[in-house]
């Protein structure tokens, strides 16, 4: 069904507790500087560059380039499931869903006082067709043209019908036309003296181990920020960040912390706050489907039914995060599970009788020292990549090792410093490994990123999504029909036909829904998002809803 939307700025931003954003910049207070928000996204290994490319990679480049230096149309927040006005006042389709027109905001300047037009945003776009590596989510594949309608208002054209695009297009990061426009090799580009709309723009220190960025002066919305500066230390676990927050040098942290009330809250019950909202995207264990025997989607279930998923959640996530079922969605995504469908499978429930009957059935039988071998193959013995540091995950991936050794099948827990651990996801060279599905507004995202052949990749070369490379054609025809209406009636029939598919095939092993590990000090500062108050992210990240957090955070 074709439909019009606009966006209104002040019900949208009301309904999230946040006043209306002005248009007006408004210079730094000039009274003494309060100290800068400590801010940690979770352990890092290599030490840190000076880039705030904000196309790159989130491994690649510093936080927060692409939600706190440069800013997108408008912001999705995953809370609420509403998108809030930003560099955007409004958005609207057309009646038949082919074009998408946003309405600007007056009077923002980049940082160096250059007016923000409607020409920047079609420059942003029009780079990412000209250099297809920033354009890592393919908007090029269904986008015609980006036009600028005089200096408040741009209108996209679809090649075909594709409403999933509203969040691609909206929550991208917007870049100036006229510092970008001189760069040879925007995908190498380090920017690293960068002019934003953002309000921390300011590169003030930059060391291997620490950062800090100045407020941005020129801010549109007045008043903001009214932090003075982030600082970015640099950990290499999350032992060393529980350490920074035992000592009160933290102020936001992106962190798994056990027992989150004896050891953090109850210190200090007035000022040591959390937040584990049910919004992150599914964990998964990621078996290569391009390597036998698993190709074999009855190996898959099997190995699924030897997981002790209540284990895993009690002991590696101490009951912060629950089972996710065969659909793959998290209890926050239940209007969209089939729930007849996921009442009659069973591979996500233990049953480890029934996996070695099922793989015993395929032909895995065991060799003299209980190791299965695949026909033509060599013994069952694998690798199970994870990140070194993340504990919880390092402790799921040893209780996953334990179980995969009762049915016959061995494997060696195997830490990697972040990067490694991506690279050799992305390049399919690996055996098994616990990685991240997608999560969007809809299951659109997670279903794609887990079944659409049109994103499977050889071995060996980088994909950006749908690792272990699975590919239905059926998955990809419902997708395709998904991305072409806006009915809800058929949205969700599209989704409960690719939740079938995801059961009938077990492509990746859903584990748990990950919570955004979001912990907070609120000595030296407030303002922090919470259940009562879900303005912003629990986390700060590249996605869109950490950007508030960042204008609303302020000094005690």
């Amino acid at each position: 069904m074709a439909h019009s939307r606009t966006l209104t700025r002040t019900a949208l931003l009301l309904s999230l507790g946040l006043a209306a954003p002005e248009s007006r910049a408004q210079p730094a207070p000039t009274s003494k500087a309060p100290p800068p928000l400590t801010v940690t996204m979770g352990p890092r290994q290599a030490p840190w560059k000076r880039v705030f490319n904000p196309f790159l990679k989130e491994e690649d480049t510093r936080w927060p380039s692409a939600a706190g230096i440069y800013e997108p149309l408008i912001v999705y927040n995953r809370a609420t499931g509403v998108y809030v006005p930003w560099l955007a006042t409004s958005f609207q389709w057309s009646a038949d869903n082919t074009k998408l027109r946003f309405a600007l905001r007056s009077g923002v300047v980049w940082s160096d006082g250059t007016p923000f037009t409607a020409g920047d945003v079609a420059f942003t776009f029009g780079l990412m067709r000209r250099s297809p590596a920033l354009d890592p989510q393919g908007l090029w594949q269904f986008l015609a043209s980006v036009t600028a309608d005089g200096a408040a208002s741009v209108e996209f054209v679809f090649k075909r019908t594709y409403t999933p695009g509203l969040a691609v297009i909206g929550t991208q990061p917007i870049v100036p036309e006229h510092k970008w426009k001189d760069v040879a090799q925007p995908a190498s580009f380090d920017d690293a003296s960068p002019v934003g709309t953002g309000p921390f723009t300011e590169v003030r220190r930059f060391e291997p181990t620490v950062y800090e960025l100045g407020r941005n002066p020129k801010y549109w919305q007045s008043g903001k920020p009214a932090v003075s500066a982030l600082r970015v230390p640099l950990y290499r676990s999350n032992e060393e960040i529980v350490q920074a927050l035992t000592k009160g040098e933290l102020d936001w942290a992106s962190l798994f912390l056990p027992d989150i009330e004896g050891t953090w809250v109850a210190k200090n019950p007035a000022r040591h706050q959390y937040w584990f909202p049910d919004l992150g995207p599914t964990v998964l264990l990621e078996v290569n489907t391009r390597k036998k025997p698993f190709d074999d989607r009855e190996v898959r279930k099997a190995l699924s039914m030897a997981l002790d998923r209540p284990r895993i959640t009690s002991q590696a996530l101490k009951g912060y995060a629950v089972p996710v079922d065969e659909s793959g969605l998290a209890d926050s995504q239940k209007k969209w599970k089939d729930a007849a469908l996921v009442a009659s499978a069973t591979w996500t429930t233990r049953d480890v009788a029934q996996a070695n009957r099922r793989l015993d059935a395929v032909g895995l039988a065991r060799g003299a020292d209980g190791i299965r071998v695949a026909p033509g193959a060599s013994a069952m013995r694998y690798d199970l990549n994870v990140v070194q540091g993340w504990t919880d995950w390092v402790v799921a991936a040893n209780i996953i090792r334990e179980n995969l050794a009762e049915v016959g099948v061995d494997v060696t827990v195997k830490p990697l410093a972040y990067g490694a651990w991506v690279d050799a996801l992305r390049a399919g060279r690996f055996d098994l490994g616990i990685w991240f599905g997608s999560r969007g507004s809809t299951p659109y995202q997670f279903y794609r990123g887990q079944m659409d052949g049109a994103l499977v990749r050889p071995i060996g070369e980088e994909a950006e999504d749908n690792f272990a490379r699975f590919g239905s054609d059926e998955a990809g025809k419902l997708l395709r029909r998904f991305e072409s209406t806006a009915d809800t009636e058929e949205l969700l029939g599209l989704g409960s036909d690719l939740q079938r598919l995801y059961v009938d095939n077990a492509p990746s092993l859903p584990l748990f829904a990950s919570p955004l590990w979001g912990v907070f000090s609120t000595e030296r500062f407030g303002g922090f998002p919470s259940r009562q108050n879900p303005y912003g992210s629990a986390v700060p990240s590249a996605t869109s809803d950490a950007l508030p957090v960042l204008v609303q955070a302020a000094p005690r």
